[in-house]
């Protein structure tokens, strides 16, 4: 009986590769850990370990994405270092629960949920991974070294909750949840732009990129529809949640083609849209939904007409005309 339980898959896009394990078998995993980098692994409790992981890789990026139930402490030592280096890459941890701890000597770098650590793995160190999961991305040195000229060795640790860093962890994200769906093509330009948002974020530039605006004006949307009907909007005090300056903010949306203003409103009508053919709504009325957009009754249907054609009831009124009966 194999060791890995539940499943292991392997697909082929245009030279990507995406496996999926889950595996129970501490040996198993010491298996599959050393063909990604050696390392010697002790588990708390070996006995209800469990472990499920995804990588997507070609030969410049590896994502990995894992959940661990259970203790683990991996020790990378100089004997495991002449054998694989380890040193054209840099990895990207990103947890979402456990704090993952590295330990170079007596130097501990701790990297909560909320924040990413980058680090080398060419030197002796020792890495406690708790219960938890993570994001975690291989990169090239080169991009990184050339914006960085980091001191070796690297150890950096970065907030992700603010700014460039809810756009990385959101592309991060998204770039796992589309695995299926990615060309080996477009996972390479994907985690191409990771590299280059990382390598700007920590380099403490506060101003959004010309070359990322498409993000930028993305979490600001999406920022929008989360706080709609929370109150006033302005755009100050989406800046300062998104930990960009109202000016900074201001000039990269017109740069990507709109405004705060025209975003918002195309956001709050959306949102508006969205009750109105929501069968979960249908006892709302027309000015209860323009009250929960924050929108008054007026305004919302002058403003709905103007943009979709017809009246918020006319909308509605014909979404449930030609929904079908169950």
């Amino acid at each position: 009986m194999t060791p890995w339980h539940g499943h292991e898959r392997q697909r082929r896009r245009q030279s990507m590769r995406y496996h999926s394990w889950t595996t129970t078998d501490t040996g198993a995993w010491r298996d599959l850990s050393d063909s990604i980098l050696p390392m010697d692994h002790r588990f708390r409790t070996p006995g209800t370990w469990r472990a499920d992981l995804t990588a997507q890789e070609t030969p410049t990026y590896r994502l990995l994405r894992w959940v661990q139930h259970g203790d683990r402490t991996a020790v990378r030592t100089p004997r495991h270092i002449r054998r694989v280096p380890g040193d054209e890459h840099y990895w990207l941890v990103i947890p979402q629960r456990g704090v993952y701890t590295v330990r170079h000597g007596d130097d501990e770098t701790r990297t909560p949920p909320g924040y990413a650590s980058v680090m080398g793995m060419d030197e002796a160190c020792q890495l406690v991974i708790p219960d938890s999961e993570a994001h975690a991305i291989q990169v090239p040195r080169g991009e990184l070294d050339r914006n960085l000229r980091p001191r070796r060795p690297l150890r950096l640790v970065v907030d992700m909750e603010t700014g460039f860093g809810r756009v990385l962890d959101s592309l991060v994200r998204s770039v796992h949840a589309e695995r299926d769906a990615l060309s080996g093509h477009e996972f390479l330009a994907l985690c191409d732009r990771i590299t280059e948002l990382f390598s700007l974020m920590a380099t403490r530039d506060p101003r959004p990129s010309s070359g990322h605006l498409g993000e930028v004006a993305e979490v600001v949307r999406r920022y929008v529809r989360e706080h709609l009907g929370a109150g006033k909007l302005p755009l100050t005090t989406v800046a300062r949640e998104l930990g960009w300056s109202p000016r900074h903010l201001r000039t990269a949306l017109q740069q990507a083609g709109t405004t705060y203003r025209d975003l918002r409103h195309e956001e709050t009508l959306r949102a508006a849209r969205d009750m109105l053919q929501d069968p979960a709504c249908a006892d709302l009325g027309v000015a209860d939904i323009a009250a929960r957009s924050g929108l008054t009754a007026t305004w919302f249907a002058s403003a709905f007409k103007e943009r979709y054609g017809e009246s918020p009831r006319e909308f509605r009124r014909r979404r449930f005309a030609t929904r079908p009966a169950r």
